[in-house]
């Protein structure tokens, strides 16, 4: 197939969960055969490090200048890249025309466009163009309490941005999402549930060390106010006071990172937590691989998108799992649904002291932690690489285009 993915609110190259989605799957669809083409803004820096270390120049472009591909765009490995010009903020179903311009050129046998609320210009166009289009949904398509759009949108009387959710919806052939629960009820049935996942070749365990000094831990975080970082403070500063020996590396950047590296520093913890702050995704492999536990400690309740049901699917979750880290996450049914005993310990959301517990148990029983690192690798191969969810889409796609557009 010939796929145009479109994404008008993700920048690529970046360093977030949805930049790394789209281009990861992307890949993944390019490596099972089809022609893939992905329609973005530019990126960070910081991603652009990552193209570079895969063998591409800042741009996207590969090491010759200038050369191109069928249907345009610049190489990506194995995915052509064509730049959009961002829309304003509130405004970026305005992109349709450039969508257009690039279906033109690329003559796709489908469109996958990545729902945001305000977007939907690549289901826009694949309808204006009749070509077959299908929904990615990674964030609501439909209101839910708390929500300060839904708020603006009940001050007018027309609604307008619940009807133009509910249009792209028609307009779309076919939907996959994180969960069901992403989109109104009265789709759910035919949505189809795809996780994030991970490429196992990049993210891989480190070496084998002897079971001694403190356990090392790691956290990946946009330090987002349900990531629960201070939580994962104040689980620290209980395992001081047991004397739990452990070591904590938090990358990332984002909201709560300074009220969590104050709270670390009024509590003494600088020695056993460690704010190395953004780092380039090219760099989050090593650092996992020089770890032995990966921390997931959310706090659900401070996100109300999540009175939806638990819809996200956390990349950092998949990445742990190739790393060989045992996982340690809040105690809620789709995670656990996603991850087995063998490699995941479990506590209640905004406990913090039965957090440290999980950390104290894992610190003074290494054996049981090192076959939970086994299993951990085992499952990322056998479950959660971006091929197996590259199948799955691959499948929704390859329906859509037999079928043809709906009437």
């Amino acid at each position: 197939m010939r796929i145009l993915y479109t994404a008008v609110d993700t920048p690529i190259p970046g360093t977030h969960g949805g930049s790394i989605h789209a281009l990861e799957l992307c890949r993944a669809l390019a490596e099972r055969g089809h022609e893939v083409h992905l329609l973005a803004p530019g990126g960070s820096e910081r991603g652009s490090e990552d193209l570079r270390s895969r063998g591409c120049d800042r741009t996207g472009a590969p090491p010759r200048p200038g050369e191109s591909g069928p249907g345009g765009g610049r190489s990506l490995g194995a995915v052509r890249l064509h730049r959009l010009r961002r829309p304003p903020r509130f405004l970026e179903w305005t992109a349709v025309g450039q969508v257009k311009r690039v279906a033109r050129v690329v003559s796709p046998d489908v469109v996958v466009d990545r729902f945001y609320t305000f977007g939907g210009a690549g289901i826009w166009a694949a309808h204006a163009l009749q070509i077959p289009a299908v929904l990615e949904v990674n964030s609501p398509a439909r209101p839910f309490p708390g929500s300060w759009r839904d708020r603006l949108d009940r001050m007018s009387v027309v609604r307008p941005v619940d009807r133009w959710r509910h249009r792209v919806l028609q307009w779309s052939d076919a939907v996959y999402a994180t969960s069901k629960h992403l989109v109104p009820p009265e789709r759910q049935a035919t949505v189809t549930v795809v996780t994030n996942g991970v490429d196992t070749r990049r993210f891989r365990p480190g070496p084998e060390v002897a079971h001694s000094g403190p356990l090392r831990c790691v956290y990946v975080s946009s330090f987002r106010s349900w990531h629960g970082a201070e939580d994962l403070v104040e689980a620290v500063r209980i395992c001081a006071s047991r004397g739990v020996d452990l070591r904590v590396t938090c990358l990332g950047q984002g909201p709560r990172w300074t009220a969590a590296h104050a709270a670390a520093e009024r509590a003494g913890l600088m020695g056993m937590l460690r704010f190395v702050g953004e780092v380039a995704y090219a760099e989050v492999p090593a650092y996992l691989a020089d770890a032995e536990v990966g921390l997931a400690p959310f706090s659900p309740g401070a996100f109300s998108a999540l009175q939806l049901g638990w819809f996200w699917s956390p990349i950092k979750i998949f990445e742990y799992l190739a790393a060989g880290l045992a996982v340690v996450t809040v105690d809620i049914a789709e995670l656990r649904a996603l991850l087995p005993d063998t490699v995941a310990r479990f506590y209640a959301p905004g406990e913090p002291a039965r957090l440290a517990d999980q950390l104290q148990m894992l610190s003074s029983g290494r054996p049981a932690l090192e076959q939970a690192r086994r299993s951990a690798r085992a499952l990322a191969e056998a479950r959660y690489t971006w091929g197996h969810q590259a199948a799955v889409v691959e499948a929704v796609l390859q329906d859509v285009v037999t079928k043809g557009v709906r009437s």
